[in-house]
């Protein structure tokens, strides 16, 4: 690092610590603000894939993470009315031996706990109870208002302020809202002394496996958490909710009645859920840009490229985010050189994150068919990989397994590449060409990995 940086970080969402830990790290005075006033155990589980168990080992956070969580032999795509298996894709041990680094499942909030901590023991402050009236810049450079009427000047502002980030208002000169999607989910976490008591379902919890039931318009993820203390189940559906808040209660009758035709063994499981939350699965359309005109004020995470979560990568992505600023701003020798350094960081980051948003908003077009000519089509696809018949080169409606998609999404190294790419092309402007000559060139050294 050339220059220690005055940075804020508007969020402590799981993007806004995960890039606390990786600017303090790197020597950079950080303060992260936070509206709420404690860390609350909003959501539910959560998958960490590959391409960041691999930045999160490297911040040393492994022994932490493994006392939480769960590690799936697969992920289990399910017919929703049977529960006949239609494809498996294999995790454990396969991710760690195919990419060097595994897959893991864990509770939101004991995952931004773990990062929580790791943040402050690496140097940053982070200041709750501190809600963002706005985003500025002066002379002297960008600064945040509190709504309390506090003031943080910094020499980089990051909006890490989620999918209705008030950092991008900021950004873009605009209020681009999120699109609604037309689907919600509920979340809700069932112990595991409930689950070992009924032994319909007990063997769910030592099955060690991400289940899904794929149907019309609907689907339930399932998969134990909390180093087996909870069954964690998200079920999405059509239905409105409030955009952005986690929480909001959900009616366990309505949900109940979502699922009555799928198949009895998780219908048997939501007869032991007693409470269930309910949020509106919103994303944004790809932004114009994500780096203020100074060069001063750049976004991440949601505030960014919030997306739908039928490819579990939205953490992921503002974990990889941090990590690829945090390299980015190690070339930074005076003020004057930001802007360039944050236009080489949007470069690299946005057509990565715009190409997975679309993909899982395809995944969960895929998953919702109705039953019909093209469902079948979708099955026999993806089964072409459980009997090994799938041609070499065909592409494979499974995402989580094609050949070529996989190897991109979960091998993906972020602190090599972004230096690799720093280093051919730093001296140089960014256009829409490098994004893609970017995107182009880190497909071909992934695959060459592996």
């Amino acid at each position: 690092m050339n220059k220690s940086l005055n940075i804020i970080i508007c969020g402590a969402g799981l993007g806004g610590l995960g890039t606390a830990i990786a600017l303090a790290r790197k020597g950079h005075h950080v303060i992260v603000l936070e509206a709420a006033s404690k860390l609350n155990e909003v959501g539910a589980g959560i998958q960490i894939p590959p391409n960041s168990t691999r930045i999160l080992r490297a911040y040393g956070l492994e022994e932490k993470i493994r006392e939480k969580i769960v590690w799936p032999g697969n992920i289990n795509l399910r017919r929703y009315a049977t529960g006949d298996l239609i494809v498996a894709t294999p995790l454990h041990p396969i991710m760690s031996e195919r990419y060097g680094h595994p897959y893991w499942l864990i509770h939101r909030a004991d995952y931004q706990r773990i990062l929580y901590d790791a943040a402050k023991a690496a140097g940053a402050t982070v200041l709750l109870g501190s809600p963002i009236e706005s985003v500025e810049e002066g002379e002297g450079g960008p600064f945040v208002v509190l709504k309390d009427a506090r003031q943080f000047k910094a020499d980089l502002v990051v909006g890490a302020d989620g999918i209705r980030s008030k950092t991008r208002k900021f950004v873009l000169k605009e209020n681009i809202e999120a699109i609604n999607s037309r689907n919600c989910a509920y979340r809700a976490t069932i112990p595991a002394k409930v689950m070992n008591a009924d032994l319909a379902i007990a063997h769910l919890m030592t099955d060690i496996n991400s289940n899904c039931w794929i149907g019309h318009e609907r689907h339930i993820m399932a998969y134990p958490i909390r180093n087996g203390e909870l069954y964690n189940i998200v079920m999405s559906h059509p239905g409105q909710a409030s955009v952005g808040r986690w929480n909001e209660p959900g009616n366990l009758e309505e949900m109940k009645e979502h699922y009555c035709n799928f198949d009895p063994l998780i219908q048997k499981v939501l007869e032991h859920v007693d409470h269930c939350s309910k949020w509106k699965l919103a994303y944004l359309p790809p932004l114009t840009k994500w780096v203020s005109d100074s060069g001063r004020v750049v976004l991440i995470g949601d505030a960014a490229h919030g997306m739908l979560p039928y490819l579990a990568q939205g953490a992921a992505m503002s974990i990889e985010d941090g990590a690829a600023l945090a390299e980015c701003l190690d070339r930074v020798k005076n003020i004057s050189d930001m802007p360039n350094v944050l236009q080489a960081f949007q470069a690299i980051r946005k057509p990565r994150c715009e190409a997975i948003a679309l993909v899982a908003q395809a995944n969960g077009d895929l998953w919702h068919m109705a039953d019909g000519p093209e469902q079948a089509q979708r099955d026999r696809g993806m089964g072409q990989e459980m009997d090994n018949s799938s041609p070499q080169g065909v592409v494979n409606p499974n995402k989580w397994s094609d050949e070529d998609f996989q190897p991109w999404l979960f091998g993906y190294d972020t602190v090599n590449l972004t230096n690799n790419f720093l280093d051919r092309h730093l001296s140089q402007s960014f256009g829409p060409e490098k994004e893609q000559e970017f995107m182009d060139s880190s497909r071909i050294q992934v695959t060459a990995a592996h």
